[in-house]
Order: structure tokens, then C-alpha cells, then sequence
């Protein structure tokens, strides 16, 4: 058997098997949860700031933090854990943006799969409140020059 469909198989296989992860914009109040360990930010790709950039710059979307050729995105995040660990759910807030909405959120389910954010073990039913803040300045456009 090529190595390649095998590796394949097998990595089906073990997404088959694991429960799916939600994501949701809400609304809801997750102030009071207890703060997520934060481990830095290796598994956020350039791409996704980039694409939120584009979004703001092109007025897709309005962003808050979004100001001249730059974004400082900073939002507040809940996500809910299993006692081994891994991820359950993952609460974002409404951005009136699907597009960055599940740009986030794909973006938070990387790194909370990956490590980037652990819970503490601080509460028992598994939730836990993170922030996700970035800068990112895009390149200079002649379309927006005055």
C-alpha cells in the first residue's frame, strides 16, 4: 500500500472517531470563568491575520481595532474541556462577520487542539475564558491612496 493513503487512513480514521468540536458566536457573558493557560502562539498561521486584515481593509466587514493600514484585533473567548483535556466547545464573540467569525474560531480550535491555550484545571465543569489579541499591518495598496 502507498505510505501516503495509509497515513491518510489512518488520520481519517482518528477524526472519524473523535466528537466534533463546536464553534459559536454568542453573546453570552463569560467574564466570571477562570483564565486559560496561555502558551504562546505557534499554531496561529499568518494567513488568518492577513485575511482578517483583508476583510477590514476591503470593508467586508468593520473590525473593531481596524484603523488606517493596521489591526489590532482583541477579542475575549470562552472554551469548554474534557477532563482529559481536550477541547469540547469554543465561544466566540459576535463579530456580524461570518466570515472572520469562522475564520476565529477555526483559528481558536487550532491552537486550543494544539496547546497554545490549556485549561488549569481550576474548574470542574471544564470552562475557561482566553483572550486572543494580535497586530497586523498590511501592505501598502495604491488603491487606497488618496
Amino acid at each position: 500500500m502507498n505510505p501516503l493513503i495509509a497515513l491518510l487512513s489512518i488520520l481519517a480514521s482518528t477524526a472519524a472517531s473523535a466528537p466534533p468540536v463546536i464553534v459559536q458566536a454568542s453573546d453570552f457573558d463569560w467574564s466570571y470563568l477562570p483564565q486559560l493557560r496561555e502558551r504562546g502562539y505557534d499554531h496561529l498561521s499568518s494567513k488568518v491575520m492577513e485575511r482578517l486584515h483583508e476583510i477590514a481593509s476591503q470593508g467586508q466587514c468593520q473590525l473593531t481595532g481596524f484603523a488606517g493600514n493596521r489591526l489590532d484585533f482583541r477579542i475575549s473567548f470562552a472554551a469548554q474541556f474534557d477532563s482529559d483535556g481536550k477541547v469540547l466547545r469554543i465561544l466566540i464573540p459576535k463579530l456580524n462577520c461570518p466570515e472572520a467569525e469562522g475564520i476565529v474560531g477555526g483559528a481558536l480550535l487550532e491552537m486550543t487542539r494544539h496547546g497554545d491555550y490549556r485549561p488549569t484545571g481550576k474548574n470542574p465543569d471544564g470552562w475557561y475564558r482566553g483572550r486572543f489579541t494580535f497586530g497586523f499591518e498590511g501592505k501598502f495598496s495604491p488603491k487606497s491612496r488618496s
